[in-house]
């Protein structure tokens, strides 16, 4: 037992080292050429520690995984090539290799973001309602620090540089029918890894809102 929380903490201590030193060279102009590429590599990251800790590699598990991120991603694809779902914006470069003009690191970020979100509340309650329902609450006010942080570094802008109302409408409902998907194969998540992971994006975009 010793060996395995062991192996847990130095996972999330790594995790935690890539947060910090990103969230310093980002937050310094003279670094932040160096720190930016790097941004695939941080989702990407974040994406094996959480399965690392939690542990579950069943099928049932995978498949989940494997729906969550084929919504987030198409939800995506959608938005950006019709403006329709979330209003019209387009990708920068820095995510890395893009199909239909969108990040396949993007469905990584809905993928990681939705099983900690639900970590997080299911760590409180068990109950339906608030399993499908808060979760898509925490990712869509992540997404609101995320926003004005993202288009100052390129990761993504907007038509005439103004995020639309739309868009945090459809970051909610996308969200829920995900968290509901997630309630109907009702896996047990690390809630440990899940908290690590959406402080460490709160504080991460919170920080880089004050100082960018």
């Amino acid at each position: 037992m010793t060996k395995i929380i062991s192996l847990e903490n130095r996972w999330i201590g790594l995790l935690l080292l890539f947060y910090f030193f990103g969230l310093l060279g980002i937050s310094f102009v003279q670094y932040r050429d160096l720190f930016l590429p790097l941004t695939p590599f941080n989702l990407l990251l974040t994406l094996v520690v959480f399965y690392k800790v939690n542990e579950d590699y069943s099928n049932k598990f995978l498949i989940l995984s494997f729906l969550i991120f084929l919504i987030g991603f198409s939800v995506e694809a959608i938005g950006v090539t019709t403006g329709v779902l979330f209003g019209s914006y387009a990708y920068g470069d820095l995510f890395g290799i893009k199909i239909f003009e969108t990040p396949i690191m993007i469905g990584v970020n809905w993928l990681f973001l939705a099983l900690s979100t639900y970590g997080v509340v299911q760590y409180f309650t068990k109950k339906a309602l608030w399993l499908i329902l808060v979760p898509p609450v925490l990712m869509t006010s992540l997404d609101f620090l995320v926003e004005p942080v993202a288009i100052k570094l390129d990761f993504w802008n907007w038509e005439n540089e103004i995020i639309p109302l739309q868009n945090y409408l459809m970051w909610f409902i996308t969200s829920i029918f995900i968290h509901g998907l997630i309630y109907f194969f009702r896996p047990k998540i690390n809630a440990k890894v899940s908290f690590v992971i959406i402080v460490s994006q709160l504080i991460f975009f919170g920080v880089l809102n004050l100082v960018l």
